[in-house]
């Protein structure tokens, strides 16, 4: 993918805030989008994951003017607008992410002016690669400039996720917003969602990891992923543990006790913090085929203990492995999105022209 988009994203939505505003913008900010490796599901039951940071991402120009506490968003990329007040609560529309990031970033005042800002990304809606988390960090990153503040990168991670559950009402962990904030281009991200605890760690030599959207957008503020937060939490009721990552695998004989499906989505969370755990040290020791598998297994136990994947993201899967990757799964929070595949290297073009050929309405986004 193009090593400089970053540097053209932030180009773009200058130019198309000058259009749009008439002046140029006072500040510029980015942040890339994730794909997730391995440990789904498991941020908010306090498990570990295996995230990454994209070289597609969003970029947000903004600055000061008009009334006060009054936001004025426009995309580049919907060609569209909105006016909100700064004290208004959601409304399930796509400002929602930008005004809760300006509503809480530290420092910021609109006491006497509101702001006016724009947005560009090459990251699609719906593909499960963190576009929301993106425009919050963005926002929260343009807010620190815009304002003369200086928030850590955890801190802001922190704030995106609060602007995730408290202000848009999605009842997430903090994987996306960790990964968009403190994960480094080019490196897998170990993180402990729990204690904070993070690492970086290496990618497999001589593969690469392909990004493929199936063409079916999802939108998790719907029931689903909602109904999953609340099935853990029952689990862990009925467990008698604060959280399901309280468990391993030796408590499997209780979990398998439990009445359907909290048995299959405690099971689930159980054996993806394995996964990860045994998927960094396989990574460490350069052992590709034993994280190929982890992978398969991974995307077996969405799709059959956690049920979050749909009959036309199991077939892309099967696809690709059929097609010549070494390991498959959903990546993200599932009911559509994409898939990551691990590829060799000399076997990527004829995944990628298998794909594209069988699955009409897949689209490649990225090779890492």
């Amino acid at each position: 993918m193009d090593e400089t988009n970053e540097d053209v994203l932030r180009a773009r939505v200058a130019a198309a805030y000058e259009a749009h505003f008439g002046m140029p913008p006072e500040a510029v900010a980015y942040a890339p989008g994730r794909v997730n490796l391995l440990g789904e599901h498991t941020d908010y039951n306090g498990g570990v994951v295996l995230p990454m940071p994209l070289r597609l991402g969003t970029a947000i120009a903004a600055g000061r003017g008009g009334p006060a506490h009054t936001l004025r968003v426009a995309s580049d990329s919907f060609n569209t607008e909105d006016t909100r007040s700064l004290s208004d609560p959601a409304s399930g529309a796509w400002s929602d992410y930008v005004l809760g990031s300006f509503a809480n970033a530290p420092g910021a005042d609109f006491t006497d002016s509101g702001v006016t800002a724009m947005i560009a990304s090459n990251l699609p809606v719906g593909a499960g690669l963190s576009s929301s988390a993106a425009i919050e960090v963005a926002t929260l990153r343009l807010a620190d400039v815009l304002f003369g503040t200086q928030t850590d990168a955890v801190a802001v991670a922190r704030l995106a996720r609060e602007v995730e559950n408290q202000f848009v009402g999605m009842p997430c962990g903090i994987m996306d917003q960790f990964a968009v904030s403190v994960g480094t281009i080019g490196h897998a991200l170990y993180l402990d969602t729990r204690r904070l605890e993070h690492r970086p760690a290496p990618l497999p030599k001589g593969h690469t990891f392909l990004v493929v959207h199936s063409g079916v957008a999802h939108k998790l503020t719907d029931d689903g992923y909602a109904t999953r937060v609340a099935e853990c939490t029952a689990a862990s009721g009925a467990l008698g543990v604060g959280m399901l990552s309280d468990l391993g695998l030796e408590d499997m004989g209780r979990i398998e006790a439990l009445e359907p499906p909290l048995d299959r989505r405690a099971r689930h969370i159980v054996t993806e913090n394995d996964r990860v755990r045994r998927g960094v040290e396989a990574l460490s020791q350069g052992d590709v085929a034993t994280f190929a598998r982890l992978m398969i297994a991974s995307h077996r136990s969405q799709s059959e203990d956690y049920a979050v994947s749909l009959p036309q993201i199991d077939a892309l899967v099967e696809g690709a492995l059929n097609a010549g990757a070494i390991g498959a799964r959903l990546t993200g929070g599932g009911f559509g999105g994409s898939i990551v595949a691990l590829v060799a290297r000399d076997q990527l073009e004829t995944l990628q022209d298998s794909l594209t050929t069988n699955f009409p309405t897949a689209r490649i986004l990225a090779a890492i």
